[in-house]
């Protein structure tokens, strides 16, 4: 239940941050990968059952958009690459059906630390990026919310 909200609230805000993106390109994927977040959400189509493989492909786009751009450093390229690196063997390992094995809330807590620090290290750098920031840290959040789940249950 609260993945769900997080989800949503996540991709509605990138929905509105979507604005602050200055080509096209990075319009479209930053729409893609907020509503490929909600595609897992779906009851009555039956698309659900695609959602992860869809969220994974849209990050690998939208972290290789950003390696083309001259006003990012190299630190944000990689974060960008590495990232989307963590989700696509997050995935695959839910697909195989080992996740239990990988303590996915640490990967949560660095994106947090790491993605907080460039981000408030310079800002205007990474604005026009921020809506897929937000639906990283929608993911993020979720992962480092079942430690916290773990410490109440």
């Amino acid at each position: 239940m609260i993945s769900s909200i997080i989800t949503i609230a996540c991709a509605c805000a990138a929905l509105l941050l979507v604005s602050y993106a200055r080509k096209p390109l990075t319009k479209n994927l930053a729409i893609f990968l907020a509503l490929s977040s909600l595609i897992y959400l779906d009851p009555f189509f039956g698309i659900g059952r695609f959602g992860d493989y869809v969220f994974a492909f849209a990050s690998i786009l939208a972290s290789v958009e950003p390696s083309n751009s001259l006003n990012l450093k190299p630190r944000h390229k990689s974060f960008f690459i590495i990232t989307a690196v963590v989700i696509v063997l997050i995935t695959v390992s839910e697909v195989l059906g080992f996740s239990q094995l990988i303590p996915k809330y640490i990967f949560g807590m660095l994106y947090c630390i790491v993605g907080g620090a460039l981000f408030f290290r310079n800002p205007k750098k990474l604005r026009s990026r921020s809506a897929i920031l937000v639906v990283w840290l929608g993911e993020a959040l979720k992962w480092s919310a079942t430690i916290v789940g773990v410490f109440y249950s």
